[in-house]
């Protein structure tokens, strides 16, 4: 009689567990970014994104009914530990992040990741507010916002979650605050992809807590075509609307071509010229004319960097047994 052989199954998906915490406007949007950034890989195998969100947050109605349909609060979370989990940021309101009013559940969020999830992935704020609380590593307030797509330079090519990127890989940045590079080497991370010829600073450090691996992003690699446009459409109607208050930014820097620095170019000179109205002004902002030149540059480096995560996660799963005949 032939001994029973072994059949090939499936394997089972990553599961990775999504806690969106941006605000409405940038919500679902989101979760379409870091969506797509999961599984823009095929050959990294299958995922299970699972969406959650701090449910004390007030919300729009909108957005409540997209919370009911598809997210679950984390007090599920807790029994249910992913094999990988990612943490966004959001807009910062207060100078202090503790001042926040979401702090206490990011905080015992981020104690809960270093206890119970294999890999964890921290994005913007969110990376941030790990320094402070596990490091005691403050962030330092930017002269200037910075906004744009700016090439980091990779430090270790050997790095597992360097594998295949270039020696200088684009990542889009947005934050008007920084956490020092050599503040993270002294606490003891490893600089992934550190700041380039511009100096704009790290894009990705890791780092382990016994054998929980944490991946903070300070860049954002997830961010779509027109993401950087979307956030400086935001704060340009911020600056028609705000009364002289708030400042008109300036443009994304390596993001557009001239042809669509020119369209907004314009457009703001338009805006400083005496007695303009913002409200007519407004309607003519060049969003669609402007997008349709943007070049993705960062989307194939993006996809590379999570593929190495996912695949980091996926080698600590606990191995699944063989089905025989």
């Amino acid at each position: 009689m032939p001994a029973p052989q072994a059949l090939a199954i499936a394997p089972r998906p990553v599961t990775v567990a999504l806690v969106n915490n941006m605000p409405d406007a940038a919500f679902v949007d989101t979760e379409r970014q870091f969506r797509r950034a999961a599984e823009a890989d095929p050959g990294s195998g299958p995922v299970d994104l699972q969406l959650y969100t701090i449910a004390e947050l007030p919300r729009s109605d909108t957005i409540t009914s997209v919370i009911g349909s598809h997210y679950r609060d984390l007090d599920q979370l807790w029994a249910h530990p992913p094999d990988a989990l990612i943490v966004t940021g959001t807009e910062p309101a207060q100078a202090q992040l503790p001042y926040e009013p979401y702090w206490p559940y990011l905080a015992r969020l981020l104690e809960w990741a270093a206890d119970s999830v294999p890999t964890t992935l921290l994005s913007c704020l969110a990376s941030h507010a790990s320094v402070l609380l596990f490091d005691a590593i403050e962030r330092v307030p930017r002269a200037t916002k910075c906004c744009g797509v700016f090439a980091g330079t990779v430090r270790d090519p050997g790095d597992p979650l360097a594998a295949g990127l270039p020696d200088l890989v684009p990542v889009p940045h947005s934050r008007v605050n920084d956490v020092p590079e050599a503040a993270l080497v002294d606490a003891g991370y490893r600089i992934v992809i550190g700041s380039g010829p511009a100096q704009a600073g790290w894009s990705v450090a890791a780092r382990h807590y016994g054998e929980r691996l944490f991946v903070l992003c300070q860049g954002h690699p997830e961010y779509s075509t027109v993401s950087l446009l979307r956030e400086y459409r935001r704060d340009v109607r911020r600056s028609l609307f705000g009364r002289g208050a708030i400042p008109y930014p300036r443009l994304p820097e390596g993001y557009l071509p001239p042809e669509g620095s020119q369209m907004l170019e314009s457009f703001a000179h338009r805006a400083a010229a005496p007695g303009a109205d913002p409200h007519l002004l407004w309607a003519s902002f060049p969003f669609d004319e402007a997008a349709a030149t943007v070049e993705n540059t960062w989307a194939a480096a993006s996809t590379t960097l999570y593929a190495n995560w996912l695949g980091m996660a996926r080698a600590a799963m606990p191995a699944q047994r063989t089905a025989r005949a």
